[in-house]
């Protein structure tokens, strides 16, 4: 289901100069109009904590990954900025209660596993991500229409949604958020504050490259809109390199030595990439970028199971709720400093920026949890 939701990401993400230029606007105008994911994506996600908890992470999980595969091709076909706007709300709506309800099974996963696997489970997300982006620049540069592409992704979605459903994890349910007796209860404000604030930097950082990476390729250096998406494609690929490898090091330094790491590696391919005299050094820097940022949001998860003894979507709600606003105040904010400067000066600002930051931050450490 992490492949599933990954997939329709990056199945559109790569051909945003086609919607930029169907539309005629600028990149200020498509960076507002992106808000419109993350709008959904908020609202939902501050209630999706009692929505998983209530419907059950499994049914969660599996109602929502159809809903958004039925909604991509509606994406393609949006006359307007304001169409495709109330399309995306739809979109980051749904999305918003499928990230927490899907981190609520790779949780339950680990705890029945007793090891570490929540790196890998986030490497199925940018193994589909990756692979979506592949089928997006190709069909861009072999002339497949868009809304094509996008009508033969979401059927094939569905297919592998409703085959995977059954095999997802009949997970107990959790806690009532309202319940004063609740492993929530005791969870401290500052932690859910903190927990926020982490999701927005860990966006902050990871998303301006994933929207932008194939406009920026665009205006650096004249491309395409096949060869321009695979700066995407590196970015990508660099996160599913990242997320592969993860437990492992997990297993070596402990998950908040990996996420920090991460953080700082994920900028400094930024910075290559600004810097980047050719395509090639380019590309090397969006996978360098993706491998490091790739810690970010699977070791904050790690980190919140420990922290709430795995026993709490309002954690894992806070932490998610955190990267919607993240993806609220990224969007426009990236598309506005673009307009005002370059495409590259807005990623590097926004993106390096957020992940030194949040990997200058330490979170709490859990009782009896080793402080890595």
């Amino acid at each position: 289901m992490f492949c599933i939701n990954g997939f329709a990401l990056g199945s559109w993400l790569p051909r945003l100069p086609e919607i930029r230029d169907a539309l005629d606007v600028s990149d200020r105008a498509l960076g507002l109009t992106l808000v419109g994911s993350s709008v959904g994506g908020l609202v939902m996600s501050l209630l999706s904590g009692r929505i998983v908890d209530k419907a059950g992470s499994r049914r969660a999980t599996l109602s929502t990954s159809l809903g958004l595969a039925i909604l991509l091709p509606l994406i393609a076909r949006a006359p307007s900025p304001v169409v495709l706007f109330t399309v995306l709300i739809a979109v980051g709506a749904l999305d918003g209660v499928t990230d927490v309800a899907q981190n609520a099974q790779a949780i339950e996963l680990q705890e029945r596993t007793s090891r570490s696997i929540m790196s890998r489970m986030h490497a199925t997300w940018s193994i589909g991500t990756l692979l979506g982006g592949l089928v997006a620049s190709r069909s861009a540069a072999f002339g497949l229409s868009f809304d094509v592409q996008l009508t033969v992704t979401a059927v094939a979605l569905v297919g592998v949604a409703l085959a995977a459903g059954p095999r997802l994890l009949d997970a107990r349910v959790r806690m009532a958020p309202h319940d004063g007796g609740s492993q929530a209860s005791h969870l401290a404000r500052p932690l859910l504050v903190t927990l926020f604030v982490m999701g927005a930097l860990a966006t902050l950082a990871e998303m301006p490259p994933t929207e932008w990476a194939s406009l920026l390729m665009a205006e650096r250096f004249d491309q395409t809109v096949g060869a321009a998406g695979l700066g995407f494609v590196a970015f990508a690929a660099g996160m599913v390199a990242g997320r592969l490898g993860g437990d492992r090091v997990v297993d070596r330094v402990g998950s908040e030595a990996t996420r920090r790491g991460g953080g700082f590696i994920g900028g400094a391919g930024l910075v290559v990439v600004a810097l980047s005299p050719s395509p090639e050094v380019a590309w090397l820097g969006f996978l360098v970028a993706g491998a490091g940022m790739s810690a970010l949001f699977p070791m904050a998860i790690v980190r919140i199971g420990q922290l709430t003894g795995n026993g709490s979507s309002v954690a894992v709600a806070a932490f998610s709720s955190g990267a919607r606003a993240g993806m609220l105040i990224g969007s426009p904010l990236t598309g506005a400093l673009s307009q005002a400067t370059t495409r590259t000066t807005a990623l590097l600002v926004i993106a390096t920026s957020a992940a030194w930051v949040s990997a200058l931050v330490r979170l709490p450490v859990a009782a009896g949890q080793p402080d890595g």
